[in-house]
């Protein structure tokens, strides 16, 4: 978490705690029954509070947001036998993507990304080559050695490899971050 989401969900955490102890006050008896009430009319018609409110249900919202979204699959299964399962994290396939990729003649910088599904894993590639290469030669060389290289070293399934040759280069580069 960064710091300003730590800092809005601190300042909400208060503005709860303040909240709550205020009504449990009004619950147990302890201020005025026309407590609650006359707090609630003197918020009437005053749109600075409206705003203030709202920023606070929209800070609110953010909070919670991550709460409901569906994170992305950061690995692959390997293997799966009695013992359990076996999985690679996609950062680890990556790094062995880009250093079978980089080692080839005639690419100069690659990038890659990787998208795990149930029909195997999906590799796009995006890189700069050197002038004098064949364009289809290398493509078809990269698809091919990326594939068997991760299938053979981790047993993973590579349902595809895409290349897009972003550009033409003239110096090879140690790593595209």
């Amino acid at each position: 978490m960064n710091l300003f989401y730590r800092f809005v969900l601190f300042v909400l955490t208060i503005l709860f705690m303040f909240v709550s102890l205020l009504l449990a006050i009004y619950a147990f008896g302890l201020s005025r029954s026309n407590l609650l009430p006359e707090i609630i009319q003197s918020l009437y018609n005053r749109w600075e509070i409206g705003l203030l409110f709202l920023v606070g249900f929209i800070a609110g919202a953010w909070v919670i947001y991550p709460f409901f979204i569906k994170e992305g699959k950061n690995t692959t299964l390997i293997s799966r036998s009695d013992l359990g399962e076996v999985d690679i994290s996609l950062d680890a396939l990556d790094n062995l993507v880009y250093t079978v990729a980089i080692q080839q003649e005639g690419v100069t910088e690659i990038s890659s990304r990787l998208k795990a599904n149930e029909d195997g894993l999906h590799i796009f590639l995006k890189g700069k080559i050197l002038p004098n290469i064949t364009i289809p030669e290398l493509t078809e060389t990269l698809q091919t050695i990326v594939k068997s290289y991760i299938e053979d070293t981790t047993g993973v399934k590579v349902a595809e490899v895409r290349v897009l040759v972003e550009g033409i280069s003239e110096e090879k580069k140690t790593k595209v971050e």
